[in-house]
């Protein structure tokens, strides 16, 4: 017979994880505005302008934002095992094809290539997309799944938000951090 103290810690560690995924499926992560900042004020601990931070291909090919320099850039990271991340990624995919001519949206996996490659496949995603092997994710102010960061055409990081983006979240956001691009 288990002792009598777990099954009340138990029950209260369900408890927190079902408030928990109750506020990030709802949007409620939040941002961490970054505005009018560069990556020099922004806690990195690499220090590297944001450019030259690297994720790999799904080919195993090492690449950097810098491929992006010049336009806005949306990242977005994603799991096969996140259920929102992968919920999200059509309307991620709808602001590529309605926006995709403004702005660039990459999508980064924080696990191996082929759950995510089979995730891209069932979602239809035509953007970019690639694997954070380089712990992106945390270089962008990301704390839970799914993040979604974004970052103007210079390559300052104008906000990080963790939780789950629609898609008319997402135009409010572009409309909001991008207007002066």
């Amino acid at each position: 017979m288990a002792p009598s103290w777990r099954r009340p810690l138990i029950g209260f560690l369900c408890l927190y994880l079902v408030g928990a995924s109750i506020f990030l499926l709802s949007g409620g992560g939040g941002h961490s505005d970054n505005a009018n900042s560069d990556l020099r004020d922004f806690p990195s601990e690499s220090n590297e302008p944001l450019y030259l931070l690297e994720f790999s291909t799904f080919d195993g090919e090492e690449s950097s934002l810098s491929i992006f320099a010049g336009r806005p850039l949306i990242v977005n990271f994603f799991a096969s095992w996140c259920t929102p991340c992968v919920e999200e990624m059509p309307d991620f995919e709808r602001l590529h094809q309605s926006r995709g001519d403004q702005l660039n949206i990459l999508g980064l996996a924080v696990e191996g290539a082929r759950p995510a490659r089979e995730i891209v496949e069932s979602t239809g995603v035509t953007y970019s997309v690639g694997l954070d092997e380089h712990n992106l994710l945390e270089e962008l102010g990301g704390f839970a799944m799914p993040t979604t960061a974004f970052i103007s055409k210079d390559g300052d990081l104008l906000e990080s938000h963790s939780g789950v983006l629609d898609y008319s979240g997402l135009v409010v956001r572009v409309e909001e951090l991008f207007s002066d691009e």
